[in-house]
């Protein structure tokens, strides 16, 4: 099986707490491993062994409230990132 690896720069800052959270939810996916992020840069980074898994994990990053940088959020389906911290700020459009 083919591995790829997925840089991932998201939208919303993130304190440690997020980071723990992004973390836990994205190993929840089947196929996703070695899950990394650095709320410093705000990235997160994993490898993945097929694009559906890449795709999977794109969707609950948006789903958690982090979405890739450059991803257009409809004000209607703007959700809040799971951790209310201080660096924590609307990217809805």
């Amino acid at each position: 099986m083919r591995k790829g690896l997925a840089k991932i720069p998201v939208a919303q800052a993130f304190c440690d707490d997020c980071a723990s959270g992004i973390k836990k939810q994205l190993l929840g996916i089947e196929g996703i491993y070695n899950v990394c992020t650095n709320p410093m840069d705000s990235l997160v980074w994993f490898h993945f062994g097929s694009a559906n898994e890449l795709a999977l994990a794109l969707n609950k990053l948006m789903e958690i409230g982090h979405p890739p940088l450059g991803d257009k959020i409809k004000k209607e389906n703007y959700v809040p990132p799971l951790c209310q911290c201080t660096k924590v700020g609307s990217s809805a459009a």
